[in-house]
């Protein structure tokens, strides 16, 4: 009686084998499809390989400064990196590149008048800044450093007058503008320099004008002591 169970035992587990390799052999055939298909994914030829959008070269580029570096301040940052390298010819290019893109923006203006005046000609700086000055629009803080500019170089030559000094507008500007984020106390500081300088200039010339009359006095002098008999 026992050799018959054997043999029922022995079916039964020789079945049970052979469903549990045909399992185990189908999930390994579905495992190998889906990783061969993920893995070779054909590529792009012929036509649509040649159609396919490259991908972009350097900053991502937009006209309008909004999704990317607009031309105008790709330009002006070229200039920036040529005058930081000394090369002022390739500064000046790239600046004039920055104003034919955007000639309404008055900072191409006033890196023209900061090249001008490293290169000593004030008089050339001082017209980039007015033309800035002229384009600075809405810009505040553009604006407050066009003015603090043509402030500087109107002490430099001496434009103490109050109708002249380029300090008060430069202050009056910061005052109605705090988005500029500049600083009035400059203003009030030079302003005080030029009262102590205009003081010196009225002191000096009080001095000067005792020195002529010594001199004057000492000329006279020298003149009456020649035609004495005595020193003849």
């Amino acid at each position: 009686m026992l050799r018959p169970r054997l043999v029922v035992l022995s079916l039964s587990t020789l079945l049970l084998d052979g469903a549990f390799s045909s399992i185990a052999h189908a999930d390994g055939a579905s495992i190998g499809v889906s990783g061969s298909a993920s893995a070779t994914t054909p590529a792009p030829s012929g036509a649509a390989a040649a159609t396919a959008p490259k991908p972009a070269e350097g900053p991502r580029r937009d006209p309008r400064g909004v999704k990317g570096i607009s031309p105008f301040w790709e330009a002006l940052k070229k200039g920036d990196d040529a005058a930081a390298a000394h090369d002022l010819d390739g500064a000046k290019a790239a600046y004039d590149d920055a104003i034919k893109a955007d000639p309404h923006n008055g900072m191409g203006q006033y890196r023209i008048g900061e090249l001008e005046l490293a290169r000593g000609h004030l008089k050339e700086a001082v017209a980039a800044w007015q033309e800035a000055l002229r384009f600075s629009g809405e810009n505040a803080s553009l604006k407050a450093k066009v003015l603090f500019v043509l402030a500087d170089v109107e002490e430099r030559q001496r434009a103490f007058e109050e109708e002249t000094n380029g300090w008060n507008a430069y202050e009056a500007h910061v005052k109605a503008a705090p988005a500029a984020k500049a600083f009035p106390e400059s203003a009030a500081d030079r302003k005080r320099r030029i009262q102590e300088w205009k003081q010196l200039e009225i002191d000096y010339g009080a001095v000067k004008e005792r020195i002529k009359q010594r001199l004057a006095e000492a000329d006279k002098k020298a003149a009456e002591s020649a035609q004495s008999p005595r020193n003849r």
